[in-house]
């Protein structure tokens, strides 16, 4: 599933990830008012508070108009194509997650739980979920219950080692193993080599030092 972290809040920003096709990843919400400016920027109609504009180049008679379910319209149908995932990444939005899957849980598929900025809010050092302080251990009993009260899955990153990974995937929808930032660094011992091989040069001498030859003409 193709999915994209959006910027924020944004209407526009919202709107043009879900009309490219792809899922939506929301940080920092923090508030029900917060989840209902989000949801409603991702859905169309009235009847889900839906204030999405609706482009017509999203529409192609026998290409795009293609319902999935025929009982439903078109943009109903659209409605159902993508994920809102809203991330949750503050103590506030922890303490807050029962009220907002209450107002808008029907129109948020999953929640993601941002461990390093929550953690980072609660003056807490870095542990991710793994933290074992009693408040951090409240916080997180807190967030749990509030997903088992509205039977709603979580999404998030499992790194690490098979046991860690087994922690960090409990009841997740969406898994993220991997990044990008896996394969820079799996370059990073080839530029220290390099670093080593090639030390800093003073230019100014490079082009008027010429080559040794080995007593070569």
């Amino acid at each position: 599933m193709p999915f994209v972290r959006v910027p924020g809040h944004d209407h526009a920003a919202i709107g043009f990830a879900l009309d490219a096709g792809a899922s939506i990843v929301v940080p920092q919400v923090e508030t029900v008012e917060q989840a209902r400016h989000i949801t409603s920027a991702a859905k169309f109609g009235a009847k889900v508070r839906g204030t999405r504009s609706a482009p017509p180049s999203r529409w192609f008679p026998g290409l795009s108009d293609q319902k999935v379910d025929e009982t439903l319209t078109f943009h109903q149908n659209l409605n159902r194509q993508a994920a809102i995932i809203i991330q949750i990444e503050s103590l506030a939005g922890m303490r807050n997650l029962d009220g907002i899957l209450t107002e808008c849980g029907d129109e948020i598929d999953s929640v993601w739980l941002g461990t390093l900025d929550a953690r980072i809010s609660m003056d807490l050092p870095r542990g991710g979920l793994l933290g074992t302080e009693p408040e951090w251990l409240e916080a997180v009993a807190e967030y749990e219950a509030a997903l088992a009260k509205h039977n709603k899955p979580a999404s998030g990153l499992a790194f690490g080692p098979p046991g860690v990974k087994q922690v960090l995937s409990r009841g997740k929808s969406l898994l993220v193993a991997s990044a990008d930032i896996y394969a820079l660094l799996s370059g990073l011992g080839d530029l220290v080599q390099l670093r080593e091989e090639f030390p800093a040069m003073d230019y100014s001498k490079v082009y008027t030092k010429k080559p040794e030859t080995n007593g070569k003409a």
